[in-house]
């Protein structure tokens, strides 16, 4: 019975494809992001802080600065910019490149690929300084230092639009959805976990070993800004070529910008701001992990997450800076010769930027910004314990991971993986994983280690399908952990 149940888990698990969120770890970059069911010792903190009981090599584990890498964009692929933006691939008699000439349908084809007409670049850099993990039999604690680096920019297909095409008389372009955020925060994070009694109510062949944990976290943010613009847009006269131009935006930031910055923005903030100092936090905040896991039928781990519940509240050099301004552009005319005063439309053209940025920036109030709220459920099996043929170790396991909300890089799309890990001996595991949805769509993942019972060197890449198929791939990463230790 158990392994009838066992097995139609494994049966299932490609139809419950899940995710977790992207932490400074290898092992579980290699695996497409999985976490909730299958982390253990330092990779459990910041993922299911129950798992710091999970079994691994080692008594005490301690990890000195794994790194996790993201970069990319959702509209912009290799194949698209090959295909429209790097020419023929034929030369002419001088050996000059020939361009390639955009029809309509071709510039359609690119607006098309900004999913609901806006496109995303971003970066995400997870840096965690220190791990150490202690697990007892009867208890678990966690600590570590994380950093979390991050650009998100919004770009209406519009821009690109106007690039393309140009502004014929009497069409407008409206660049109302332009916006960005950037980040840079720390966390130091104290986790502790234990397993629960045996319960009663639940028969030990049902469910047993069950965990939970705790993680508190204290937040401190380095940096913060964010803009978008509004009212926005450029106009062509329908009679001649006058540009009518409206630019307004809206921007804050904390912990950003020095004063020398500032001055040489005109700045009406002065020597009132703080210097930007990374030993200085521009903001702090207090967050909290609650986890939970448990072994069904002796082969199928389960665990649910809630992570990153908390804000960070910013205090120091907390600026805003807003614009409105409208203004025409009738052509390149010179200044008039002989007239007092005169200036060409390039100086005034000048003249109206300069003073649309000056004075623009005022101090404000402290505000705050949620930290990447989840939720994570997941499930893993041990293969090689229903089918002892299977040479080595066979794990296959599933992760769901839905953001709560869309604060310091975080998304509320669903994200989904499928991942496992096959170890034909213990030395040498070889991981991978698929993850579908979630900020940065599908994914094939894959990577390599070499665990030994002292130290682990492991390597993960996120996006392994970009190696494959280089020209559709969109976005890449990479986790490298090289000094793990075990005692």
């Amino acid at each position: 019975m158990k392994k009838t149940i066992a097995l139609t888990v494994i049966l299932l698990l490609p139809f419950m494809t899940l995710r977790a969120q992207q932490i400074a770890s290898a092992r579980l970059t290699s695996l497409g992001g999985l976490s909730t069911a299958v982390s253990a010792d330092v990779d459990a903190i910041g993922t299911n802080p129950a798992n710091l009981m999970s079994l691994s090599r080692g008594t005490v584990v301690l990890e000195f600065a794994p790194i996790n890498v993201n970069a990319g964009t959702d509209f912009l692929s290799l194949d698209l910019y090959n295909t429209y933006f790097t020419g023929t691939g034929q030369f002419d008699n001088s050996g000059n490149a020939i361009g390639t000439t955009l029809t309509q349908t071709d510039k359609q084809a690119i607006l098309n690929a900004f999913p609901g007409g806006v496109g995303q670049v971003f970066t995400d850099v997870n840096l965690r300084g220190l791990g150490l993990s202690i697990r007892t039999l009867d208890f678990a604690l966690g600590f570590s230092v994380d950093d979390r680096i991050g650009v998100r920019a919004d770009i209406p297909n519009s821009f690109v639009g106007f690039v393309l095409d140009g502004n014929p008389p009497g069409s407008t372009f409206s660049w109302n959805n332009i916006s960005s955020e950037s980040w840079w925060y720390r966390t130091y994070n104290a986790d502790f976990a234990m397993r629960l009694p045996d319960l009663v109510f639940i028969p030990k062949d049902i469910a047993k070993d069950i965990e939970v944990g705790v993680g508190l976290k204290y937040a401190t943010g380095l940096g913060y800004a964010t803009m978008h613009t509004v009212n926005s847009s450029l106009q062509t006269d329908s009679t001649n070529y006058t540009f009518n131009v409206n630019m307004g935006f809206d921007g804050t930031r904390a912990g950003l910008m020095s004063n020398a910055i500032s001055k040489a923005m005109k700045s009406n903030v002065g020597d009132t701001s703080v210097n930007f100092n990374p030993l200085s936090p521009a903001g702090s905040g207090l967050g909290i992990d609650l986890g939970i896991s448990a072994r069904l039928v002796d082969f199928v781990k389960v665990g649910v997450s809630l992570t990153d519940v908390g804000s960070i509240s910013w205090s120091k050099n907390v600026i805003t800076t807003a614009g409105d301004t409208s203004f025409a552009f009738a052509g390149f005319s010179p200044k008039q010769s002989g007239v007092p005063n005169a200036k060409s439309n390039v100086d005034s053209l000048n003249d109206a930027f300069k003073n649309f940025f000056k004075n623009r920036d005022s101090l404000a109030s402290n505000f705050s910004t949620p930290l990447p709220t989840r939720f994570n459920i997941g499930a893993a099996v041990n293969v090689d314990e229903i089918v002892p043929e299977i040479p080595g170790r066979l794990l296959i396991a599933v992760d769901y991971h839905q953001g709560l909300n869309n604060s310091l890089g975080n998304s509320t799309k669903p994200e989904f993986v499928v991942g496992t890990e096959w170890k034909p001996i213990d030395l040498f595991p070889i991981r991978t994983g698929f993850a579908f949805g979630g900020a940065y769509g599908y994914r094939w993942s894959l990577g390599i280690g070499i665990d030994t019972p002292v130290w682990d060197i492991d390597l993960g890449v996120g996006t392994f399908n970009a190696a494959v198929s280089p020209t559709s791939a969109k976005y890449l990463s990479f986790t490298l952990s090289l000094l793990k230790f075990r005692f």
